[in-house]
């Protein structure tokens, strides 16, 4: 009975152990504005927190939190995210008042290491306006 036990526990352990392992973004990445579209700063107030990456058996999930800082209630809004210039996820963001904030995983079924961090573009997006970032030493 002991031993059934020790067994069952050994493998459950096994079993999560190999499904998820989180880690996340060392302090000296964050994200970094590349391009920007937003002339009167509508999106500026809207921040964007550095992904938490875990990693899959079949490729990477990212966590990600936005956050609304401004005055005004977003409405409208759009998130991209590109991995290796092909569009990976578009999400309707929701109506967000100030000081609320939004978290969702997006899940990257590709062979993705640790250098293809660089690779990813992040986007958000209301009518016309957007801004784009990328990870990037800080």
């Amino acid at each position: 009975m002991k031993y059934y036990r020790v067994i069952g526990i050994v493998c459950v352990w096994i079993f999560f152990i190999g499904q998820i392992f989180a880690q996340s973004v060392p302090d000296n990445e964050c994200l970094q504005l590349v391009a920007s579209n937003d002339s009167d700063d509508v999106l500026k107030e809207m921040v964007i927190y550095s992904p938490v990456f875990c990693a899959m058996h079949d490729g990477e999930r990212l966590k990600m939190k936005i956050s609304n800082e401004g005055e005004k209630v977003m409405r409208k809004t759009y998130f991209y995210l590109f991995y290796k210039k092909k569009r990976i996820c578009r999400i309707h963001l929701p109506n967000m008042k100030k000081g609320e904030a939004c978290e969702f995983g997006v899940n990257i079924r590709d062979r993705f290491f640790h250098k293809d961090r660089r690779e990813l573009v992040f986007k958000l997006k209301k009518g016309k306006r957007f801004r784009t970032y990328k990870l990037a030493d800080c």
